[in-house]
């Protein structure tokens, strides 16, 4: 079966791995109409998962290898990113010493850890 104009959108979308709320931020849309729209989709291609409907969307391309040879690039750029030597991710040391305040005279003590 053919699918809408909308239901190719949202068949794209999920191809390329975003989720009911993000495709419904992107195109403007309720969340409850993308489920709907990847509803009809599955219903359509006998899809039973996400990644059905993935596989389907990019077999029924004109030209699938383009759309693998962009997904390889991207997950090379990422690697790329991710794996660089410069780029720190973790997150900054904490500072060791505190105040605290001890018992109900008033009084602060001050500890060092």
């Amino acid at each position: 079966m053919e699918l809408s104009k909308a239901e190719y959108r949202v068949a794209e979308l999920v191809a390329r791995g975003l989720s009911e709320k993000e495709i419904a931020s992107e195109l403007f849309i309720s969340p409850k109409t993308v489920h709907t729209h990847t509803y009809n989709i599955r219903k359509k291609w006998s899809a039973r998962s996400a990644v059905d409907v993935a596989r389907k969307f990019i077999l029924a391309l004109d030209n699938p290898k383009q759309f693998f040879t962009v997904v390889v690039f991207l997950v090379m750029q990422g690697h790329i990113i991710v794996t660089a030597a410069d780029l720190d991710l973790r997150k900054p040391p904490r500072s060791i010493s505190r105040t605290t305040r001890a018992g109900r005279s008033g009084k602060k003590n001050q500890y060092q850890w």
